[in-house]
């Protein structure tokens, strides 16, 4: 008894850890592609106060969000790409949500920076 138990437990435990399909990309999200300018051969990471960081198709609260990634999880950047628009900063690279790969624009004032 106790035993099934512990195996009941640690698979509640496994299960909390998936990322919910609300922070998933969207369907279609694919057809989406975004092509950043530059090289994406600069990294930081999303801030830890951010629960997720929506990836948009353009630099602007109006365009498509594709996904989201979580607080504290690496970007990859290019450093040709920083864009004023709309009071934020853009900058345009790729995070993942869990094994996806998501390449879009992300408000540059949730990224940790030196």
């Amino acid at each position: 008894m106790k035993k099934s138990i512990a195996v009941a437990i640690a698979t509640a435990a496994l299960s909390l850890t998936a990322v919910p399909a609300a922070h998933a990309a969207p369907a279609g999200a694919a057809s989406a592609a975004v092509t950043c300018p530059g090289s994406l051969n600069n990294s930081t990471h999303v801030q830890t106060s951010v629960d997720w960081l929506k990836v948009r198709t353009g630099p602007s609260t109006s365009n498509t969000a594709i996904g989201e990634i979580p607080g504290g999880a690496a970007f990859y950047f290019s450093s040709s790409s920083g864009t004023q628009s709309g009071g934020h900063y853009w900058v345009c690279g790729y995070g993942y949500n869990g094994s996806t790969k998501l390449t879009g624009w992300v408000a540059g004032e949730y990224l940790v920076w030196p």
